[in-house]
């Protein structure tokens, strides 16, 4: 009696080398993702640290401002945490006086207003007869005194958060308000 000998069951080289490299680029090309989730989660935390950073010293400058005087005016100075776990951050602060437009030139005169605006207007509110001088130069001294009072009470403060290892920066800004100055109310009407 003679047996049949069936044939062997299994995987030929080729095969087993069609496996190899689709696992491999498969198990690279995760491995590569992760890498990149990796990175990108570094950078979210060191982008949320810069911001809550600014954001502490923002808080710091509103609530306590500084002096406001012609020194303060242009301020610009740079320093580093005194907490132990930010040693590699630094902040640099800029203070600077607001300076507004002549708002006289920008809203009274003819010359200086666009054809919307004058039509916005009723009246004669351009006509050079008489009352419409004097509206014009009563509105001039309004808006002198306008500008004035806020150059005086608003300044401009930016805060720009440095690590100094990856040179990431985060800046800040915002208005603070000097609440030590006396603004002038009366227009002398």
């Amino acid at each position: 009696m003679a047996h049949k000998i069936a044939p062997e069951k299994g995987f030929s080289l080729l095969e087993v080398m069609i496996a190899i490299t689709l696992f491999a680029f498969f198990v690279s090309a995760y491995l590569t993702s992760q890498g990149y989730n990796v990175e990108d989660s570094r950078l979210s935390e060191e982008q949320l640290i810069l911001q809550q950073l600014a954001e502490r010293k923002i808080n710091e400058l509103i609530l306590d401002p500084p002096k406001f005087s012609n020194a303060t005016a242009n301020l610009n100075e740079t320093k580093t945490f005194e907490e132990s776990e930010f040693k590699n951050y630094e902040y640099t602060l800029e203070i600077r006086k607001i300076i507004l437009p002549d708002f006289a030139q920008l809203f009274s005169q003819k010359d200086g207003a666009t054809k919307d605006a004058e039509e916005s207007y009723e009246g004669n509110y351009f006509n050079e007869n008489t009352t419409g001088q004097r509206n014009s130069e009563l509105e001039k001294m309004v808006f002198n005194e306008l500008k004035k009072n806020i150059e005086k009470i608003l300044w401009q403060a930016r805060v720009t958060i440095t690590n100094k290892e990856t040179k990431y920066k985060f800046s800040l800004s915002t208005f603070i308000t000097n609440h030590n100055e006396k603004i002038q109310l009366n227009i002398g009407i």
